[in-house]
């Protein structure tokens, strides 16, 4: 990316361009991902720790449905993102709902008044941390916030292959500068790193690795393009025709495909 003036991808510059574009946290693409790709298995399992005196914490809670989706089965849920349009979305979600045992907070973790990464809850007052397509700095400060016996649930991306046509565009669309390509580093290796750092250990983690179809060119732009600033891209209309090239050069009749790749993982303090 040298000398590309496009933020890198989940920065924070990244995520403040992003809420300009739309309204949420959300991928806007139009595809096919395989069954069985992590994310059931995810709201199953913080299911099976939820009862009706669990209070919990989410981090990066994004427009925060994942929060009322939860809340009628828990005691409190907190949940947080650093990006205010994003927790307004989900508070005006919440008084439509009727939900009274969610507090929304706008609050940035890594904000440099903070003297080390603290979480918004007092300390031993949560049972369940979960993460859904969240980031790992806030393991450092789980047993402060955590009671014991307290369980630590995400989601992640994982890692996955770089396609052989990402050169075939311009550099500023390369798949490897997307905010949906999550890097060549093993995650789950991040994830126990951070957890050994913090004192706590892997309890369980699974790999899912499904195929996610682009049906058409059009699909394939918006996901290489998610959260650039428009006037550093060049247009669908710019590259129709090279796009269409890449669909009939490596996709099939049903379309461009990639690798759906997550890593769920569970921590027991």
């Amino acid at each position: 990316m040298a000398g590309l003036n496009i933020p890198r991808a989940h920065s924070n510059t990244w995520y403040d361009n992003l809420a300009k574009v739309q309204q949420g946290y959300y991928y806007p693409w139009r595809s096919i991902v395989g069954d069985r790709n992590g994310e059931q298995a995810f709201i199953d399992l913080v299911m099976e720790h939820l009862t009706p005196d669990t209070r919990v914490l989410e981090v990066g809670c994004g427009h925060g449905d994942l929060a009322l989706q939860l809340a009628p089965h828990c005691a409190l849920i907190t949940a947080y993102d650093r990006v205010q349009s994003y927790i307004d979305i989900a508070n005006r979600n919440k008084e439509t709902a009727g939900i009274d045992n969610v507090n929304y907070l706008c609050y940035d973790m890594l904000a440099p008044a903070l003297d080390e990464p603290v979480l918004p809850v007092e300390a031993k007052s949560v049972d369940l941390v979960i993460g859904r397509r969240a980031p790992l700095h806030w393991i450092e400060d789980a047993r402060r916030a955590c009671r014991p016996g307290a369980t630590l649930i995400e989601l992640n991306p994982m890692e996955e292959p770089i396609p052989a046509w990402s050169s075939k565009l311009p550099a500023r669309l390369h798949y490897e500068n997307s905010g949906r390509h999550t890097g060549t580093g093993s995650i789950q290796d991040s994830v126990e790193n951070r957890l050994h750092q913090s004192g706590l250990t892997l309890h369980s983690g699974w790999g899912f690795n499904v195929p996610e179809i682009f049906p058409e060119p059009k699909s394939l732009y918006t996901m290489l393009s998610w959260g650039l600033p428009v006037d550093e891209i060049p247009t669908y209309e710019d590259l129709e025709i090279r796009l269409s090239g890449v669909f009939e050069r490596y996709g099939d009749d049903l379309g461009i495909t990639l690798r759906h790749c997550r890593f769920l993982w569970k921590t027991v303090l």
